[in-house]
């Protein structure tokens, strides 16, 4: 997990499980000009562990699984 000193106020836009950033790419139109752009993590605001974190989807899936195969292990139990 990525720590951080407590007087940065803004969130870094970064997973803060994996690190997960921003990649770089471009644009590419029809008549084949490229221009630069981004591509931002997928990040949500999730609560784990009690502290709320700027998560990607992947992680926050990976996060889930467990609780998920749980309720389908008892489901199957049935």
């Amino acid at each position: 997990m990525i720590t951080f000193p407590l007087e940065m106020p803004a969130m870094p836009r970064a997973c803060a499980i994996c690190g997960k950033t921003a990649a770089y790419g471009y644009n590419v139109s029809h008549s084949k000009v490229h221009t630069h752009r981004r591509f931002d993590a997928n990040l949500h605001p999730a609560m784990i562990n009690g502290v709320k974190l700027l998560v990607c989807t992947r992680c926050r899936r990976t996060q889930t699984k467990d609780a998920r195969m749980a309720k389908k292990r008892e489901r199957a139990r049935r």
